[in-house]
């Protein structure tokens, strides 16, 4: 049995689990989830039973809030783990929760080796200082496996840890959900929506907050080459309304629209509407919406500072990878999607599909960790 530990019940990390409780499943195996908490500040989805095909527990403990930073301090998880006596733990959480600090104070309690799943790198850390660092350094060395989802996150963990032994699982979402079928229609679902026909539509999925660029992809694109161009941005946050009054001011309405958060339904009907997507993003350690996008066939605009953009733009074929979150660049990269034919961005986005499908479905990646863990069992 494979235990995960992490922090709370996500869509994306369900329909994984799923998939690899599935394969395991074909081993005469399986994965039971420990999940620390029910939902934290901030996530927008509910909790449905159904929807986990595998067992799972909730422990109980307290949740409290530190300026975004949600510790779980939870009671019973390493009698949780002696109970499930599993072959391997996995850590999904980040390297300083409480979780993750309790399973290597106790590694000699639970008897298996311990895996860490990492999506941190240089570009998406959040607190850094030499106290931090030596903490960081400390605890991934207590640490022997890893898996990550890109290059940026291994060489993250090379520097604290030379001697990690890693290997890749990219972070993976719904892509049943997120594909094409022969029901789909770009014009139809633009029709629903009330988009142009005419135009072409970039759209960007993320909280609408200092993190994610929003306000200086909005400030770029006023000052494009916005004649043919139409944005539609989803999401909620501390800049809905700042956006909100900027496009009243600039009397943009016509070419940049805002929708709220929306369920999953409405962003995959806008996704299938727009030609591009964009995610101009200043820090993210492996972004999931540019994944949903390229599996309906959108060719991407991804900055630099999200951990997968390099493994999902392969030399501009399918996309365009910002360099900084300035001016100057997000100028010149919205002036490129305005000087692309619609056509070809089809076939960029042809490209895109066919990137993520040959490495980023949750089968594929399910059976890369069966097999990393076939190769360390205890």
């Amino acid at each position: 049995m494979l235990a995960i530990i992490t922090n709370i019940p996500t869509p994306y990390r369900t329909a994984f689990f799923n998939i690899l409780n599935e394969e395991l499943l074909k081993l005469n195996d399986s994965i039971h989830v420990i999940y620390c908490a029910e939902t934290e500040p901030g996530r927008h989805w509910e909790f449905s039973p159904q929807e986990n095909k595998y067992l799972y527990t909730f422990l109980k403990g307290l949740h409290p809030e530190f300026r975004n930073f949600y510790p779980h301090i939870n009671f019973g998880l390493i009698s949780c783990l002696k109970q499930l006596k599993p072959d391997w733990v996995l850590l999904a959480g980040s390297w300083n929760a409480p979780a993750t600090l309790q399973v290597l104070l106790n590694k000699n309690q639970i008897q298996c080796p311990v895996l860490f799943w990492s999506e941190g790198h240089f570009d998406a850390q959040v607190r850094s200082n030499k106290y931090v660092d030596y903490l960081r350094n400390k605890i991934l060395n207590n640490i022997k496996y890893f898996v990550v989802p890109n290059q940026k996150s291994k060489e993250y963990i090379h520097h604290y840890n030379s001697e990690a032994i890693i290997d890749f699982l990219p972070n993976t979402v719904d892509e049943d959900f997120f594909s094409l079928t022969f029901q789909d229609s770009k014009i139809e679902s633009r029709n629903r929506k009330n988009l142009p026909l005419d135009k072409t539509i970039i759209v960007l999925v993320s909280s609408l907050d200092q993190r994610k660029g929003v306000l200086e992809f909005y400030d770029a694109f006023k000052k494009s080459n916005i004649e043919n161009l139409y944005t539609v941005q989803i999401g909620t946050g501390e800049f809905y309304d700042t956006l909100k009054e900027k496009i009243a001011a600039d009397n943009l309405s016509d070419h940049y629209i805002l929708t709220g958060q929306l369920g999953a339904e409405d962003v995959r009907e806008y996704l299938i509407a727009a030609d591009i997507f964009a995610l101009p993003t200043k820090s993210d350690p492996n972004p999931l919406s540019p994944i949903e996008a390229a599996f309906l066939k959108k060719p991407l605009l991804v900055s630099s500072k999200a951990g997968n953009s390099k493994d999902l733009i392969l030399n501009n074929e399918n996309g365009w990878i910002i360099n900084e979150i300035r001016e100057e660049d997000l100028i010149k990269n919205i002036n490129k999607i305005a000087q692309t034919d619609r056509s070809h961005l089809e076939q960029m986005g042809e490209k895109s599909f066919k990137i993520v499908s040959a490495s980023f479905t949750r089968k594929k990646a399910s059976q890369k960790l069966i097999s990393f863990l076939q190769k360390i069992k205890k």
